[in-house]
């Protein structure tokens, strides 16, 4: 699942998800990592989630169930190379700007959301292999 921040992606894979998926969500590690935040981790606790997100996604290809995992990435290769890595597909949530804003400040999000949204429209390239979800 990728897409700027804000997008949805997290809320989405929740209401997707069934007993047995397996879900990897790099906030959700942080806050399991003791991070107080729902977004704004300390850089201890976002270093070593980085960590346990990179394995984790090593091993989702043994997942007997499905796996998600939630990325940002907005450049196509990025996007490519990860899908690859772990045989998977990827779904886009491209949000416009401003509704990911919108819901980013609704949801009290971090100051720097904002500078993160507009940074990833920036970057953002689609791709014929990008899917949109299904509901």
């Amino acid at each position: 699942m990728c897409g700027p921040p804000a997008a949805g992606k997290s809320t989405w894979v929740r209401s997707q998800a069934r007993p047995g998926d397996q879900v990897i969500d790099f906030d959700a590690l942080c806050r399991t990592l003791g991070s107080r935040s729902h977004h704004d981790h300390p850089p201890h606790v976002r270093a070593l989630a980085k960590s346990m997100r990179r394995s984790l996604e090593e091993q989702a290809t043994t997942h007997p169930g499905r796996t998600f995992v939630i990325r940002s990435l907005a450049d196509p290769s990025d996007r490519a190379a990860v899908a690859e890595r772990l045989g998977a597909r990827v779904v886009m949530f491209a949000v416009p700007a401003a509704e990911a804003l919108e819901r980013a400040r609704g949801d009290n999000r971090p100051e720097w959301t904002d500078q993160a949204i507009r940074s990833w429209w920036d970057r953002y390239r689609p791709s014929p292999a990008d899917e949109s979800p299904e509901t």
